[in-house]
């Protein structure tokens, strides 16, 4: 009877084990597919219907809408306290550090009327559409970057703090994926926010 139920109990254990690696194979191929994607396009576009969706989203939001025009995103939000909040952004910088900080900057306007929430939540979705392999299969909920106020009128976020971002960095096939996937530029244009993805550089 004990052997018996030790075969069984191996056979178990080993098509666990096969699971297992079929399902990390399945991560890996899919991740290595959705790098491959973002380094032969290069440029990506959110439109004002997905950061809306992200800053409706927001902790304490109730109702949001993003437009982007003039150089700038604009938010105007409805909290779930009754408060009411406008302000817009102006990308003014990408810092992408091998193995280092992830970093964009926003110039705010006004300086004090900004929801970090919010800023957090776009932050987030920036992260996503650069690297979209950090989303579960079946999720689009990557939680929210942390915000930092560099001086009255900027804002800093490193997209290392998107739980997401932080969770797939953990893995091997995260932090090579993180030090090849970098973002170059930001740049708002009329209806959308445009983001352009810095090939890898070759070794000689």
């Amino acid at each position: 009877m004990t052997a018996s139920f030790d075969v069984v109990r191996s056979w178990v254990r080993a098509a666990a084990d096969h699971a297992l690696q079929r399902f990390k194979d399945t991560r890996v191929a899919s991740a290595a597919a959705q790098l491959m994607e973002r380094l032969a396009q290069q440029r990506w576009r959110l439109s004002d219907e997905t950061l809306t969706a992200a800053a409706a989203h927001a902790d304490g939001v109730d109702s949001a809408m993003v437009a982007c025009h003039s150089g700038r995103l604009f938010v105007d939000a409805s909290m779930t306290n009754g408060r009411e909040v406008q302000f817009s952004l102006a990308p003014r910088g990408v810092r992408f550090a091998p193995r280092g900080a992830k970093e964009i900057a926003f110039d705010v306007e006004p300086p004090d009327a900004y929801e970090s929430s919010i800023v957090g939540a776009l932050a987030a979705c920036i992260a996503k559409t650069t690297w979209p392999m950090i989303a579960a299969a079946g999720s689009a909920d990557v939680g929210a970057a942390i915000v930092e106020r560099e001086s009255p009128g900027r804002l800093r976020v490193d997209l290392r703090t998107v739980p997401a971002v932080r969770q797939f960095a953990s893995t091997q096939t995260g932090a090579m994926i993180f030090d090849v996937l970098e973002l170059e530029s930001i740049r708002v244009e009329h209806g959308s926010l445009a983001l352009k993805l810095k090939l890898p550089q070759l070794a000689p």
